[in-house]
C-alpha cells in the first residue's frame, strides 16, 4: 500500500519539473511523467527488499539523458520524467522495461526478476501543480499497483493542450477565390487551434499592413501573380526576417513547369499548388501541416 504522507519529494525534483513544463509551454513539446512502484514492495520486510539505490541506476541506464529518475518517496516508488515524448512513448517505454526486468532481471541485483506497475500522466499544460501531480499520480500508481504486476494507469487531467492562436493571411486578387479559401480554412476542425484570418487582394497590402511582423504562428496562402507585388516578392520579403521559421507558405500558381516549382522550393514555399486544384487537397495539407505543429 501507498501510504498517503510518505509520498515525499525534494524542491530539486519540484524545480527540475517545473523548469520542464514552462519548456512545453515554449516549445509545445510535451513531456510525460511516470509513477512506477514495485509491486508487492511495501508489503515486503526491510530485509528482504531490494536495494533501492541499485533499482535507481538501473532505471537511469535505461532511459535517456535528456530524463530524469527520482526515487521520491519511502516506498519502493520512483518518479521519471521522460523529456519530449508524449503518453504513447512512454508507454511503449515502460512496456520494454517490464518486459526486460521480468525475463532478464537487474544484472546488479544478481538478476533478481522484479515487477513493477506504474501511472503516466502526459503534461500539455502549465494548469496544474506539481504537488497536485504527485496527489493524482501516487493515487492511479495505488490503483494500478491493486490490479497486479506490469499494469499502466493513465491520467488525463494535464493532458489537454491549451488552444493556440494561428494567423492565416490569403493573397488573392480574385475576391470570389478569396471568400471561398476563407470560408474552407474556417470551417476545418484543428483541435487546439484556433485560426485568426485576413484576406488581401496584393502583396503590397499585405507587406503594409505589418500583419506578418508577430510571433503568432503564420500560414500565407498565396498567388505567385499580383497586382502591384507578386507572391514571390512576398516570400523572398518574409524568409528575410528573423521569425521566417514561424511562417508557413502555400504557393498557388498556374506555373506548372518543373523549374518553377524548384525555385519556389528553393526560394522558401512549404507547399506548391497547380491552379486548378482541389479544395479537399488543401484541407488536407493544412491538417497535415498542423498535426506536425502539435508534434514537433
Amino acid at each position: 500500500m501507498i501510504s498517503e504522507y510518505s509520498f515525499e519529494h525534494s524542491v530539486t525534483t519540484k524545480q527540475i519539473f517545473d523548469a520542464l513544463k514552462a519548456h512545453v509551454m515554449r516549445s509545445r513539446t510535451a513531456i510525460t511523467t511516470v509513477f512506477l512502484g514495485l509491486y508487492g514492495g511495501s508489503d515486503t520486510a526491510s530485509a528482504e527488499m531490494p536495494d533501492v539505490g541499485e533499482i535507481t541506476a538501473f532505471l537511469t541506464n535505461q532511459t535517456r539523458k535528456s530524463d530524469f529518475v527520482f526515487k521520491i518517496s519511502n516506498d519502493p516508488i520512483w518518479f521519471m520524467v521522460l523529456a519530449q515524448s508524449g503518453e504513447r512513448e512512454a508507454a511503449a517505454f515502460l512496456r520494454r522495461l517490464f518486459r526486460m526486468v521480468r525475463t532478464e532481471g537487474i544484472p546488479a541485483l544478481n538478476n533478481q526478476k522484479l515487477l513493477f506497475s506504474a501511472s503516466v500522466a502526459e503534461i500539455g499544460n502549465d494548469e496544474g501543480t506539481f504537488e497536485e501531480l504527485i496527489a493524482v499520480g501516487a493515487l492511479a500508481l495505488k490503483k494500478s499497483l491493486s490490479k497486479g504486476p506490469e499494469q499502466i494507469e493513465y491520467i488525463a487531467s494535464f493532458k489537454k493542450r491549451p488552444s493556440e492562436k494561428v494567423r492565416v493571411s490569403i493573397l488573392e486578387e480574385n475576391a470570389i477565390y478569396r471568400d471561398v479559401l476563407h470560408r474552407t480554412l474556417d470551417n476545418l476542425d484543428l483541435g487546439h487551434f484556433e485560426l485568426e484570418i485576413k484576406e488581401f487582394q496584393d502583396g503590397y497590402e499585405f507587406l503594409e499592413s505589418k500583419w506578418y511582423l508577430s510571433s503568432h504562428t503564420h500560414l500565407i496562402l498565396m498567388n505567385d501573380i499580383l497586382p502591384r507585388q507578386s507572391g514571390l516578392d512576398v516570400l523572398h520579403e518574409i524568409r528575410r526576417l528573423p521569425n521566417n521559421k514561424r511562417i508557413i507558405v502555400f504557393m498557388m500558381t498556374k506555373r506548372s513547369s518543373e523549374e518553377d516549382m524548384i525555385y519556389a522550393y528553393e526560394s522558401g514555399v512549404d507547399s506548391y499548388f497547380i491552379k486548378p486544384f482541389n479544395l479537399r487537397l488543401l484541407e488536407i495539407e493544412v491538417k497535415r501541416t498542423f498535426e506536425r505543429l502539435y508534434t514537433c
